[in-house]
């Protein structure tokens, strides 16, 4: 039998570890390093698809303007194109239709602090800052993806964009027809498409798709897997729960659409929790968004008002 003053000392001994480790650098990480679960890696995590279709562009400081103590850098811009990228704030989407170039705006994307309880960290049988932190990362993932988002929106709802929009049926599910009306946005400015983005549960609407749709082996594909990743041979399609089940975007290559400056790639960072059995990780990043050509972006969108179009 165990005496009670050695239970105290074992965990005194325990604590003083404990509170040592935790002030050291890594020292979160060193105290849960078992692998994370089979069942917790397969979740449907969110996976962004942003810097899938603009291109992330490494900055530094010889690259940074300063105005009124705002960063930005300055690209250059077709002349015959509209352009979106974001003010000074980040958060107010504006178009540009003249000059030769652009100043895109360099702001922070920041998630709100992840709790980290220090005894679910000493119970959990997993890596459970690692955890953590991958939820904050898919946060400033899922904020990227809404940026470019309204950037784009913004830029095809006025002038020259109105003209890469197509409109469907909202009682029409996803048909070939509509992918290549969307293809063909892009193809009359003699660019190439590179990607369709749009809900996971409208490109479901592929496997209702018949003989007359697909070949032999697509047709196999998708009645084995039930998953189509490409389309006519190379152009990629990508699925996120950002994009609304009414809208499709389609993409030219990635270097035609736009840039994401990045001064500060994705980083996280621990602060004290508002409880002493607390702490707080947050990611933050610092970037800008900027979609160059109203020429390189198209979007199918299924209202209640159009047919076909």
């Amino acid at each position: 039998m165990i005496s009670m003053p050695t239970i105290i000392g074992e965990n005194a001994e325990m604590d003083l570890s404990l509170e040592q480790m935790l002030k050291t650098p890594g020292g979160f990480e060193k105290f849960a390093m078992e692998e994370l679960p089979q069942f917790i890696r397969e979740q449907r995590d969110y996976e962004s698809f942003a810097r899938k279709v603009i291109l992330a562009h490494p900055i530094g400081k010889a690259q940074i303007k300063m105005r009124n103590r705002k960063p930005y850098v300055v690209y250059n811009k077709d002349m015959e194109s509209s352009a979106a990228t974001f003010a000074q704030d980040g958060e107010v989407p504006q178009t540009i239709v003249e000059g030769a170039t652009v100043e895109v705006t360099v702001f922070p994307i920041v998630t709100n602090d992840l709790t980290i309880d220090l005894l679910e960290l000493m119970c959990e049988q997993y890596n459970y800052i690692q955890r953590i932190r991958d939820l904050a990362v898919q946060d400033i993932g899922r904020q990227e993806d809404k940026k470019l988002l309204s950037l784009i929106d913004e830029l095809l709802a006025a002038g020259a964009g109105q003209n890469q929009v197509v409109s469907v049926s909202n009682t029409a599910t996803l048909d070939k027809s509509h992918l290549v009306k969307g293809k063909q946005k892009l193809s009359q400015h003699d660019v190439p498409l590179a990607a369709f983005a749009m809900n996971p549960a409208r490109l479901d609407e592929m496997l209702l798709w018949g003989a007359d749709d697909v070949g032999d082996v697509t047709a196999r594909e998708l009645l084995e897997t039930g998953v189509r990743y490409t389309l006519w041979g190379n152009v990629a399609l990508i699925t996120s729960t950002s994009i609304p089940y009414d809208t499709i975007y389609g993409f030219a290559e990635k270097e035609y659409v736009g840039r994401m400056p990045v001064l500060k790639d994705v980083s996280t960072q621990l602060t004290e929790g508002a409880r002493k059995l607390e702490r707080g990780l947050y990611a933050y990043e610092f970037v800008g968004v900027y979609v160059h050509s109203h020429k390189a972006v198209c979007k199918i969108t299924y209202t209640q008002e159009s047919a076909d179009g």
